[in-house]
């Protein structure tokens, strides 16, 4: 791509960005130099500013690393496929806008004629999706695990026999599993778990579905890879925003049997978009620093989080079976005040939740030192600043 032909759409790409980031609810700095020295407890990722994203896209180019997509195939985003097909233990990948689109097309052809599915009752593609995999596929969702995380084999076991003793004589298509589980805050349906139920559905001929948004958060904390987890699956889906920082995005894996010809199913759900590069090279960017930046920021936190304690008016807990999110209580102030305070020292948590935060650990954190983050929550609680 030439660079002059880049500058001219310098503003519409900030324009995009800008709508990209208030479409996913993510405030704008009224200081462009802001968002580099910010630190949140919100993202999964880097929250980038709309300049943000055009500078690296124009270092991009200046560095000949981009080359166009026709219609979200070829250019960059077949390098991001292919670097994504590898680190999710497949043979390939395909592109897609965004996660429930990835989810839908893995579920809907995976199932075939077997319409019933297996998903976890707290899974966000049976409770965010809007019911597409019914309405528009004609599946049929069976929710397991009332509440909870994850669900056993047995589980499994006993929805299978049900399902084959009806008076019409029905089976399992797919199992998806989703981990970590973003309505349980991010806790993990365990690999030791995971394991027995995938091998029961491939000793079956069920297939099998891995909704892995945040997959490379959730390795981090297991140190078991992302490919490992990936080849218990027939698919895998991984986000390219959560961790990966591009405005929207997703990464579809499987054999190549399943993805050669996905494009134009993609396409008839109107996600053939006609150039996707932008996504594509703002995620590949980031795709083999993501893990190690991420480490930084999870000991960084550690060390935050010892600081903290110190002061018994704070309370850090860890949640079982958690990853990137831990509980803060705080004592005996006013906990929005305290919210305020910090967002006026480039600090941003989530809305309170009873008198704590859930704070979600990101590489943001590795931008100031853990004695001075811990500083700004103690003057923030005594009211300074």
């Amino acid at each position: 791509m030439q660079r002059r032909r880049f500058i001219e759409m310098g503003g519409l790409l900030a324009a995009t960005a800008a709508q990209l980031n208030s479409f996913a609810g993510i405030p704008q700095n009224k200081k462009s130099g802001d968002n580099e020295r910010k630190i949140d407890f919100i993202y999964d990722g880097t929250e980038l500013a709309p300049k943000e994203y055009a500078g690296l896209l124009m270092k991009l180019v200046d560095e000949g690393k981009i080359k166009i997509d026709n219609y979200s195939k070829g250019g960059i985003v077949e390098e991001l496929e292919n670097k994504f097909a590898t680190l999710l233990g497949k043979e390939s990948a395909v592109f897609m806008p965004t996660g429930t689109l990835a989810n839908h097309i893995a579920v809907r052809n995976l199932a075939g004629n077997n319409r019933r599915i297996i998903v976890q009752e707290q899974s966000h593609f049976y409770n965010d999706s809007g019911d597409c995999a019914e309405t528009l596929s004609g599946l049929n969702l069976i929710t397991t695990g009332y509440n909870a995380v994850d669900f056993s084999v047995t589980d499994v076991i006993n929805i299978a026999n049900q399902t084959k003793t009806g008076r019409v004589e029905t089976r399992i298509g797919v199992i998806a599993i989703e981990t970590p589980v973003r309505r349980k805050q991010d806790r993990i349906f365990t690999y030791e778990k995971i394991k027995p139920v995938c091998d029961y559905a491939k000793s079956n001929g069920i297939k099998t579905h891995l909704d892995g948004a945040r997959l490379f958060v959730q390795a981090a904390h297991t140190d078991i890879a992302p490919g490992k987890y990936g080849e218990l699956f027939d698919t895998v889906y991984t986000s390219m925003y959560k961790c990966f920082n591009a405005p929207c995005g997703a990464i579809l894996a499987g054999t190549k049997q399943f993805t050669e010809s996905l494009f134009h199913e993609r396409r008839m759900f109107g996600g053939g978009l006609p150039a996707s590069w932008p996504f594509a090279a703002i995620a590949l960017y980031y795709a083999d620093t993501f893990m190690s930046d991420y480490k930084a920021a999870w000991l960084n936190a550690q060390k935050f989080f010892s600081i903290l304690e110190k002061e018994e008016r704070f309370t850090i807990s860890e949640l079982e079976n958690g990853t990137h999110v831990v509980r803060l209580e705080v004592k005996g102030k006013d906990i929005n005040r305290f919210r305020d305070s910090l967002a006026k020292k480039n600090v941003e948590l989530h809305e309170p939740v009873k008198n704590g935060f859930f704070l979600k650990i990101n590489p943001t954190i590795n931008r100031i030192q853990p004695e001075a983050l811990a500083e700004l929550f103690l003057d923030s609680l005594d009211g300074k600043g």
